[in-house]
């Protein structure tokens, strides 16, 4: 596993706000092994989004360093 950035770690509470409604819809007690290929990328495509949206508006805050 990879360590992440100070900036990357600040971007995971959005992603998990965003996949939050997915995982009440698909529901919290079935395990990954048993989702749909729909299910599936749905969440991945919804983790990749918010963790580019979060790091853009981070990024957007930030000076930058040169």
């Amino acid at each position: 596993m990879v360590d992440f950035t100070e900036e990357e770690t600040q971007a995971l509470p959005a992603v998990m706000r965003a996949l939050a409604p997915e995982m009440e819809r698909i529901g919290w007690d079935r395990p990954l092994g048993q989702l749909s290929q729909n299910d599936m990328h749905r969440l991945i495509v919804t983790t990749v989004e918010a963790f580019r949206a979060e790091m853009a508006e981070i990024a957007s805050q930030s000076e930058i360093p040169f």
